[in-house]
């Protein structure tokens, strides 16, 4: 009988515990290419950078020349997930 008991309070605290991490885990995010340009004409690259998967949150690289207000965005995958 209390082997019985046991193993159904364990079984409970397994389900509920899964149940929580379930509730926790975050959608995946997207992650982008983004390219800079030196003005709104996009015709002349400045910079870039690619977006990575870093325990399981997306995080930038480092830009690669520099940064402007004008740029394109290229999605490349998912994190986590891969890249497309």
């Amino acid at each position: 009988m209390k082997s019985t008991v046991r193993l159904a309070a364990v079984g409970a605290v397994l389900a509920l515990s899964a149940l929580s991490a379930a509730a926790t885990a975050k959608a995946p995010g997207l992650m982008y290419h983004r390219t800079f340009y030196s003005d709104e004409t996009l015709t002349t690259q400045v910079g870039f950078y690619r977006d990575r998967c870093v325990n399981g949150n997306v995080t930038a690289s480092p830009v690669n020349g520099t940064t402007s207000p004008y740029y394109t965005l290229e999605a490349i995958g998912s994190c986590p997930g891969g890249y497309w």
